[in-house]
């Protein structure tokens, strides 16, 4: 696949499914079992032992439909990483698998004018992300932000399916197993 390819999957993955079973885990202590059907979303946060019934649009969807999130913004955008299709470097791209799906795999290096689905929660977290939520004059510290994000999205329905930062101050990671799909 080539990067114009994995922009073109990015961007299409709201269009790719009707309904997904998933597991997702996170560096962040988060395991959820979710269904989540185009609006509404219901399952179990495993980790805290709580039912999981969201039927609302998080506030932000006036400005591009996102699907309601049990964590944070990072959930919509791995549903529709169309921010990955824009001001996005792309490399290191090889096809394998993951959870015994076809995965494309690659390592993202955000640009100037990335624009994020939400700027706390990008799937890119970078100094050009970081920017949108600083102050003028800001200066990020030596080592805080990954040296690239390994990414990979799910051949058949386009979303997110594994993200790891390298490097930098979080080292942040999630797994998200697509355990059904309704197409």
């Amino acid at each position: 696949m080539r990067p114009d390819d994995v922009r073109e999957l990015a961007r299409s993955a709201p269009y790719r499914w009707i309904e997904l079973d998933l597991v997702h885990r996170s560096s962040g202590g988060e395991h959820l079992e979710v269904s989540l059907r185009h609006g509404v979303l219901t399952g179990r946060d495993v980790a805290h032992g709580r039912d999981l019934r969201d039927t609302q649009w998080p506030p932000s969807s006036f400005f591009r439909l996102v699907e309601p999130y049990p964590t944070n913004y990072r959930w919509c955008a791995m549903l529709d990483p169309y921010e990955l299709s824009r001001d996005v470097d792309l490399s290191e791209i090889a096809e394998g698998e993951l959870f015994g799906r076809p995965v494309v795999s690659f390592v993202a290096h955000a640009e100037d004018g990335y624009d994020p689905i939400c700027t706390c929660c990008p799937l890119v977290y970078s100094e050009a992300s970081e920017r949108h939520e600083q102050p003028d004059g800001w200066t990020p510290a030596p080592g805080q932000f990954p040296d690239g994000v390994e990414l990979a999205l799910d051949r058949e329905v386009g979303i997110v399916v594994s993200s790891r930062d390298r490097g930098g101050r979080l080292g942040g990671w999630f797994t998200t197993e697509i355990t059904r799909v309704d197409r």
